[in-house]
């Protein structure tokens, strides 16, 4: 098997340095360490046991969106985007909901894993569909429970959802399953998602060659004046097609939100300064670079401390 490595912040052997642990921690949540190796256990079992032919793509961002998928699995078997939790407790997977246990019942976990993980399913075929070429095979979504101190009590969920000791069986289902993407298709989509490009301009067919217009219709279109030419025009648009077909690829030409609703993109795996483009827009009245919040805040400092300045005066001067 295959697998293409696209984690951020690790060096040449997969491993974290104290500061870039740091950074992971405060860029993509505290548990990231931990999540990571999860992912580095359940990538040795993949990798022993399946076959040639399967590639794995591990922590895929989509473009410059902030999306990004923890595993994706393509091979014969089709495509697969699997997400990693490493929870513990009791949880339920009860059609669309995930829940946490709470006393003596469920009740609505933080975070719905269910729903995050198929998002990443929807976000990954649109991110391919961008480029011009259509999934024909939906990706399926798969969350994965890594820890051995996590249940999860099963009822209908909207995806597949594993525990450490269902991997096994899912890795062998897939060895034994009946191919339904070929290795060209199977290749074309690993590139596509590791070096996405954008659609092939549509060629338009040649036109026919004009019929000769009689003699009659000839000598009166003679007398009409003809219009003034328009070479300067053509040449200038000829100029800006041959600009646009050697534009470079922008990466950024794939950003995308989930059009569903704003929450839905903020649920998938994505640094947590994504939204700070938006607070600065709002907030961009500013003074010497501080927002008003800010000066009157400061503001309020400084008469607080000219309150205790003067209070210390009068207890050092006018008892004395």
């Amino acid at each position: 098997m295959k697998i293409i490595d696209q984690t951020p912040l690790i060096d040449e052997n997969g491993n974290l340095g104290f500061s870039q642990r740091i950074q992971g921690m405060l860029k993509f949540g505290f548990n990231w360490p931990t999540e990571l190796l999860a992912q580095k256990a359940i990538i040795t079992f993949f990798d022993r046991n399946l076959e040639k032919g399967y590639t794995l793509i591990r922590n895929q961002p989509l473009g410059q969106s902030g999306i990004m998928i923890p595993l994706i699995l393509i091979g014969p078997a089709g495509m697969f985007a699997i997400n990693i939790a490493y929870l513990k407790g009791r949880y339920e997977a009860k059609g669309e909901a995930w829940n946490v246990e709470s006393g003596n019942r469920f009740k609505p976990a933080p975070v719905n894993l269910i729903q995050s993980t198929a998002r990443m399913a929807r976000a990954l075929t649109m991110f391919i569909e961008r480029q011009g070429v259509t999934v024909q095979e939906p990706i399926e979504s798969v969350l994965i429970a890594a820890d051995p101190g996590c249940h999860v009590e099963s009822d209908k969920p909207a995806i597949r959802v594993l525990l450490v000791d269902g991997i096994k069986p899912f890795v062998t289902g897939l060895s034994n399953s009946m191919p339904v993407l070929r290795s060209d298709l199977a290749l074309d989509m690993v590139e596509r998602i590791t070096n996405p490009r954008p659609p092939k301009q549509k060629t338009h067919p040649p036109q026919p060659a004009p019929v000769a217009a009689p003699r009659q219709e000839r000598a009166q279109a003679a007398t009409v004046t003809p219009p003034p030419p328009r070479e300067n025009i053509s040449r200038a648009r000829a100029i800006f097609s041959v600009a646009d077909e050697e534009k470079p690829i922008n990466p950024a030409d794939f950003d995308f939100a989930l059009a569903e609703d704003a929450a839905a993109v903020k649920a998938l795996p994505q640094p947590r300064g994504a939204g700070a483009a938006s607070r600065t827009k709002r907030g961009s009245r500013r003074i010497l670079g501080m927002s008003i919040k800010q000066i009157a805040l400061l503001a309020g400092l400084g008469i607080a401390l000219l309150c205790i300045l003067a209070a210390f005066g009068y207890l050092l001067f006018g008892v004395s």
